[in-house]
C-alpha cells in the first residue's frame, strides 16, 4: 500500500507530488514514531518535519540525532486512506471510529 520507505532528509522529498496524502514516520529501529496525514500536499507536510518545522515530536527526535524515515501514498481522501487501512489490517469486523470530535480528524 505505501511507497518504498526513505530516509526523512529535504533530498528525499522533492520528487513526491504536492497532493493529499497519508504518511508513517520511523524510528531507526523500524518501530513507527509518528502517522500523519495532508488534505492538501503530503510533500510539503513531510517538508515541514523533515526541515524542523512541522510536529514538535520530530523536531525533537531529529535535534537528538534520531535517524527517521518515512513511508507515504497519496490519496484522494482520508476517508479513502482509512478504508484501505481497514482493508490491510484485515479490521473489516471491528468496528471503527463514526464519532469524531476533532475537526481535524475528518
Amino acid at each position: 500500500m505505501f511507497r518504498p520507505r526513505r530516509p526523512l532528509i529535504p533530498w528525499n522529498l522533492k520528487n513526491l507530488p504536492s497532493r493529499p496524502g497519508v504518511y508513517i514516520i520511523y524510528r531507526a529501529d523500524g518501530s513507527p514514531f509518528y502517522v500523519g496525514r495532508s488534505s492538501v500536499s503530503v510533500r510539503d507536510r513531510l517538508c515541514c518535519h523533515a526541515t524542523r518545522s512541522g510536529s514538535r515530536k520530530v523536531r525533537e527526535a531529529l535535534d537528538r540525532g534520531e535517524m527517521l524515515s518515512f513511508e507515504w501514498e497519496e490519496m484522494s481522501s482520508p476517508h479513502q486512506a482509512e478504508a484501505q487501512l481497514i482493508a490491510a489490517l484485515g479490521t473489516r469486523t471491528a468496528g471503527n471510529l463514526t464519532r469524531e470530535t476533532d475537526p481535524a480528524d475528518w
